[in-house]
């Protein structure tokens, strides 16, 4: 029976776990993940008890499914957004046996309904080719100026 709930400290292994798998199946690398295992854990212990990262799981009895998650930050103010309060959504993945079957679809409604709690007016993403569908139904749009600075560029 499939149910969904809030991520908590006690799933930060398996957070880290499906993380791992979500990028190396957008990656298209079998990297040994133990150079980012650390801070993952790091990471979703610390902003899962600020609030300013939320999980939401899928679970198949005590299975752990599918997962999808958001960041609340702010920018500076400007005209479209007042507040400057933003989030990101990132890590919508449900395990292979278990897609289509709106999985990720309820995982996202649930990420949205988060913003819209906190009145948050802009989200952002990054969509795989399979997931922009998705991400179209809830009136996302291709927003083509992203720039990008790192040293593996």
């Amino acid at each position: 029976m499939l149910h969904y709930r809030k991520a908590i400290l006690t799933d930060i292994t398996s957070l880290v776990s499906l993380r791992i798998e979500f990028l190396k199946e957008v990656m298209h690398t079998d990297t040994p993940a133990n150079d980012i295992s650390a801070g993952l854990e790091q990471y979703f212990t610390a902003h899962l008890q600020q609030g300013d990262y939320i999980n939401w799981l899928a679970l198949d009895g005590d299975t752990i499914i599918g997962t999808g998650g958001i960041c609340f930050y702010s920018i500076p103010p400007n005209f479209f957004n007042p507040s400057g309060d933003r989030a990101y959504i990132l890590n919508v993945y449900t395990l292979p046996a278990y897609r289509r079957r709106g999985i990720s679809k309820e995982i996202f409604s649930r990420l949205m309904s988060e913003a819209e709690q906190r009145n948050v007016r802009q989200v952002s993403l990054h969509a795989t080719p399979d997931g922009a569908a998705l991400y179209e139904q809830f009136g996302f749009k291709p927003k083509g100026n992203e720039m990008v600075w790192g040293k593996h560029i």
